[in-house]
């Protein structure tokens, strides 16, 4: 079997959150080296940076959810779902760190536009690529439990505390909650010829993520 043959059998074969997970490996390594990553990995963040994060959040996925909840296309509805709304969260996060509001720069206000551009053109034209936009936002999850902690220390914030409710949105219950994702996500996804389209989305998601990072770190 040559290489190639190899790689057509493999991908025919993995279902869609195998391949999302290697296949747009290059588009995740890209988006994860911004500088708002590194000020919290490293332990230089600050609070305006971080509330300028929270508020794009906020903007990106209240767009992104409200796209998917009154999206009519049967894969979509089977893998969405209410539990899986994180804006509320934001707001009150925000509420709590930023309560005469919260400023975007004009660079992250041009790459928050063009990731909710790209929602809707999404939802217009192929509403199936609405669930690779969902994939990178709830696989981001996992990576914040992670940095909850690390923001926390920097910030002098209180775990499980609105100024850190979204990073710690599922609490310790976060490997459950993925893998009940990936279970529904597959089981919409798989067998439709939709793939692709999804893997495309999530690959453009990745990108235009790392360009709100990237803004809100003056990168």
């Amino acid at each position: 079997m040559s290489d190639a043959t190899a790689t057509a059998d493999s991908k025919i074969s993995n279902g869609i959150m195998d391949r999302l997970r290697s296949e747009t490996r290059p588009h995740h390594d890209k988006a994860e080296q911004n500088g708002f990553g590194v000020m919290v990995m490293e332990g230089g963040l600050q609070m305006t940076p971080y509330v300028e994060h929270l508020a794009a959040w906020k903007e990106i996925l209240s767009h992104l959810e409200s796209a998917l909840r009154t999206c009519e296309d049967d894969v979509v509805s089977q893998t969405w779902h209410e539990g899986l709304v994180k804006e509320s969260l934001l707001e009150q996060d925000l509420t709590q760190l930023a309560p005469e509001g919260a400023i975007l720069s004009a660079p992250t206000t041009e790459a928050v536009h063009a990731f909710t551009q790209y929602v809707d053109h999404l939802a217009k034209e192929t509403p199936r690529g609405l669930l690779g936009v969902l994939y990178v936002l709830e696989g981001s999850t996992m990576g914040g439990s992670v940095m909850k902690s690390r923001i926390a220390s920097q910030l002098s914030l209180t775990l499980d505390e609105p100024g850190l409710l979204y990073y710690g949105c599922y609490g310790t219950q976060v490997g459950v909650h993925f893998k009940d994702f990936r279970s529904r996500m597959g089981g919409s996804v798989d067998g439709t010829g939709s793939e692709d389209l999804v893997l495309e989305a999530a690959g453009r998601t990745f990108d235009l993520v790392g360009d709100i990072l990237r803004a809100i770190a003056g990168d």
